[in-house]
């Protein structure tokens, strides 16, 4: 299969053309020079995809895309990005790289002048205010989305996009008002979680591996939750954790594999398994019920390093499409026996051949 990305643009209702990656029949990879870049891409495709159905962006997300925050604030973006149908981009933390500044002009070109807000993942410490005055200069009106750390700048994404929350019958007894936790030491599971956060429109939050953030804690009662899916075994979220979750009155979905790779694995299961209906019985476990594994196309990111894959769960959840996660050496075994079982005939790679090389798109791909 081979690479095939087509320039073109797309008029938009004020008129504005923008110029985006068009996905065509046997197109493979979605990547540019650097995270950036590739951050800038999906978001294009997100918008083509957003004015090609007769709607637009409602807003753009800005997080770090440096690694010394390790993504963590894009990944806890994701469920914010389904509520608004908003792509994410990038930056560095003191400068607003050129790509993104390009994308960011326009994708606010999109908007009318009321609707042309970007929020921002996480505090000055982060994304400094030069950052956001080159952002306001874009004539962008910009909304901090942060708190005092990680888990608090999640939990803000979880209260903004509180309003399209879902409930789901996961288990017995009729559907519940549902919430995802995940690692913020390892954003790895996070990265999993993206498109179905999105997708369901679940909040996505984070936590310590042996103690609930009061932040976390707080943020689940505020939003009514009253069943808890956790991601990674028990060194990512240890049993107090879950013993934390389970006294505060919430059932708790435990979902863990051998490693990151299973456990992706085991979530996409869960993501496209369907509900429990009303004849469930103790001891059954449904599902979302997405789509995911019927959609003819998906996704391939690097589940080890993943600067590139930071902007792809919007991207993934906002097409109903599969995210895979590899290894950049060889294509994981778990991610190898799960792709049979979906109707996935063809995967886009997410960044570059360095993040997915491709021998390792080609094996996947067979």
């Amino acid at each position: 299969m081979a690479a095939c990305h087509d320039r073109r643009t797309f008029r938009t209702r004020g008129g504005l053309l923008l110029e985006g990656v068009a996905r065509v029949a046997g197109s493979d990879r979605v990547g540019g020079e650097d995270r950036y870049a590739t951050a800038a891409l999906i978001a294009r495709e997100v918008a083509s995809g957003l004015t090609a159905s007769g709607g637009a962006p409602g807003g753009v997300l800005l997080a770090s895309g440096e690694d010394a925050s390790g993504g963590i604030d894009a990944l806890a973006a994701s469920s914010l990005a389904g509520h608004l149908s908003a792509p994410v981009v990038l930056t560095q933390r003191a400068s607003l790289p050129a790509v993104t500044q390009a994308v960011l002009r326009d994708l606010l070109g999109l908007l009318p002048a009321t609707g042309r807000v970007v929020h921002v993942m996480g505090g000055t410490a982060v994304v400094t205010p030069d950052v956001q005055r080159a952002v306001e200069a874009l004539g962008a009106r910009v909304v901090r989305v942060a708190g005092d750390d990680r888990y608090a700048t999640a939990a803000a994404a979880a209260a903004l996009a509180a309003p399209s929350a879902r409930s789901y019958a996961l288990l017995p007894g009729g559907a519940r008002r549902t919430a995802v936790v995940a690692s913020g030491t390892n954003p790895a599971d996070a990265l999993s979680a993206g498109p179905l956060a999105c997708a369901a429109r679940v909040p996505l939050l984070l936590t310590g591996r042996d103690a609930l953030p009061p932040v976390t804690a707080s943020t689940l009662a505020e939003l009514g939750v009253e069943q808890v899916v956790t991601l990674g075994g028990p060194a990512a979220i240890s049993s107090r954790v879950l013993d934390a979750l389970a006294a505060a009155g919430m059932a708790v979905l435990p979902v863990r594999g051998t490693d990151r790779f299973d456990t992706a694995a085991v979530l996409l299961a869960l993501a496209c398994a369907p509900e429990l209906g009303s004849s469930a019985q103790d001891g059954d476990v449904g599902g979302f019920g997405l789509p995911f594994d019927t959609a003819a196309s998906g996704y391939l990111a690097n589940g080890v390093r993943f600067p590139d894959a930071l902007a792809a769960g919007p991207l993934a959840g906002l097409q109903r499409r599969p995210l895979f996660v590899t290894s950049p050496d060889a294509l994981s075994p778990a991610t190898a026996a799960l792709l049979p079982g979906t109707a996935v005939r063809s995967l886009v790679a997410v960044g570059g051949p360095n993040a997915v090389p491709e021998v390792v798109r080609v094996a996947a791909a067979r």
